[in-house]
């Protein structure tokens, strides 16, 4: 577990990726400070879809970079021997993987809402703060599940730019393939997820309750995350 968290602290890509977010958190709410529409929607709207997907995009490199790391850098072997348990290194990393997602995800919702909100009233427009919470921090789950599948692709593909290509397919074409099943769109990863920050953040009216959406984003992350899980510990690791 330290290891992983060493890479953290040393290593630039966690860092970047951070720093990335962070600039795309100020950016908006500068923007809406200096545009302040009267439009209360806006304010919320703005908010969630481009903090939404900056933050899903940016949790699902991190956990395809983790995933990855040591396969681009070729120090595997020098992994597995300090530590020759490899469920246990596994684990270590996606534990970091998803603890980092989490924190940081908290922290971008109450820095974006937070600018949001006060952006809304130096424009003296009155906005939902509850509706505005609810998206925001809703997202967290999703952005963790992000994270996770970009941490199964990575290990399926051991290779970080075909980790986030096939985690960008996965999230954005998937679904569109998959609900021409009959009976499927309910059940669909961008359904469920869609459902579980509705369910969340306690917004509107979704297909699934919330257990069915928890119990099914979890088993599509289970899914993705199982074959390059069983490749590693089967495989022949150079």
């Amino acid at each position: 577990m330290n290891a992983e968290l060493l890479k953290l602290r040393y290593l630039p890509t966690a860092r970047w990726t951070a720093a990335f977010v962070a600039g795309v958190v100020v950016v908006v709410g500068v923007v809406l400070l200096a545009v302040a529409p009267s439009d209360p929607d806006k304010y919320v709207s703005i908010t969630n879809s481009t903090i939404g997907l900056v933050t899903a995009i940016a949790a699902m490199v991190f956990g395809v970079w983790l995933a990855t790391l040591e396969f681009s850098a070729g120090t595997l072997q020098r992994t597995l021997t300090a530590e020759p348990d490899r469920n246990r290194v596994l684990a270590h990393k996606l534990l970091v993987v998803m603890a980092v997602t989490a924190v940081g995800g908290l922290l971008v919702a109450a820095s974006a809402g937070g600018l949001a909100h006060l952006a809304a009233n130096r424009a003296g427009v009155e906005i939902d703060d509850g509706d505005l919470a609810g998206q925001l921090f809703g997202s967290v789950p999703v952005w963790l599940s992000s994270a996770v599948i970009g941490f199964g692709f990575g290990l399926l593909s051991r290779s970080p730019g075909g980790g986030i290509a096939v985690s960008l397919v996965f999230v954005l074409a998937f679904d569109g393939i998959v609900s021409f099943i009959p009976g499927v769109q309910d059940y669909t990863y961008g359904q469920l997820t869609a459902d579980l920050t509705n369910d969340v953040g306690g917004l509107g009216q979704t297909q699934n309750g919330l257990a069915v959406a928890l119990v099914g984003t979890v088993a599509w992350c289970a899914l993705i995350l199982a074959p390059g899980w069983v490749r590693f510990l089967r495989g022949d690791l150079k």
